[in-house]
């Protein structure tokens, strides 16, 4: 659950499949260039197909009472905003986006459509135009955020439907030009459920962010990626080859039992060679202890060949 030591009071988490997803940090955090605000940077595994939801929390810990604000908390995936609620001191603390809440001109009815991710497929096509406008899908593609905004509400707002979303959001199928993904380790989008749950009326209000703020007050990202990704990106390691397993599995000690035995076995075998060495000196030469210049001459010996550098089978 990601959290912000400089704004405490927020919680967030995202969940996927009905299950609270596994945040990863990001290693290349402190060399991204940050907002001017707090921002908590996570990463997560996302899977194909897979539904998702947000939940955020507001606890006690919070500073309510400056102008007697709200909080306003926005949702967007790939860029696109998905929902927005808006939160008092004496509302649920607790606040799940569910997916994205609109209008159907067709029904006349209000409906949710549920978040789900996408795997990315690409097509060989390098026409300048699509590959223009895929890298401006493809930039924003694998993130989802989270911002809070303090905001004093105004007044009732009527309902404006929302303009059309792009080619991500339209089409569930996620065909980008492979041009546009080069160097980069995206692997999913955002898409969205086509089974629509009619939900009651929505209502709308205006609320008008703190100018002080100069912007959200908090942030929370969360790039998500499938496992092979994350592994490419360097956020968890890869997985060991099956000849270092055995390895991998043991301790400290059986680690440092097994290099002294391989350590005596390779100072065994010097000494067997030193030694053979010298037995076959003894055998095929005699030196003339009178002479201290002499040679070494060899001489032809009769009877049976007996190799003493044969190894034994009992070591």
């Amino acid at each position: 659950m990601a959290v912000l030591e400089d704004v405490p009071g927020f919680k967030v988490v995202v969940v996927v499949a009905g299950e609270k997803a596994t945040e990863y940090d990001d290693p290349n955090d402190a060399d991204r260039e940050r907002p001017a605000w707090p921002t908590s940077s996570k990463y997560i595994e996302c899977i194909d197909d897979a539904e998702f939801s947000v939940k955020a929390y507001i606890t006690g810990d919070y500073a309510w009472g400056y102008r007697n604000h709200e909080l306003r908390m926005d949702v967007t995936a790939d860029g696109h905003q998905v929902s927005s609620k808006l939160r008092t001191r004496y509302d649920d603390p607790r606040v799940h986006f569910k997916g994205r809440e609109t209008y159907c001109n067709r029904t006349q009815q209000w409906v949710r459509q549920k978040c789900k991710f996408s795997a990315i497929s690409t097509v060989d096509d390098a026409k300048e135009e699509r590959v223009k406008s895929d890298i401006k899908i493809a930039k924003d593609l694998g993130l989802i955020e989270v911002k809070i905004w303090r905001c004093i509400r105004v007044g009732p707002s009527a309902y404006q439907s929302s303009s059309p979303q792009p080619h991500v959001e339209r089409n569930n199928k996620l065909e980008l030009a492979e041009k546009s993904l080069k160097g980069r380790a995206t692997s999913h989008g955002t898409s969205f459920s086509s089974a629509q749950e009619t939900i009651k009326p929505l209502r709308y209000c205006t609320a008008n962010t703190l100018d002080e703020d100069g912007g959200p007050i908090a942030e929370f990202r969360f790039n998500y990626r499938s496992r092979d990704a994350l592994k490419r990106e360097m956020v968890i390691p890869r997985s060991p080859s099956p000849d270092s397993e055995p390895l991998a599995r043991m301790s400290r000690a059986e680690l440092e039992r097994l290099a002294r035995e391989r350590l005596n076995q390779l100072q065994g075998g010097n000494v067997k060679e030193e030694r053979k060495s010298v037995i076959k000196r003894e055998l095929n030469e005699i030196i003339d202890l009178a002479d201290e210049n002499a040679r070494p001459s060899k001489i032809a010996r009769k009877g049976q060949v007996i190799d003493l550098t044969e190894d034994t089978d009992e070591e």
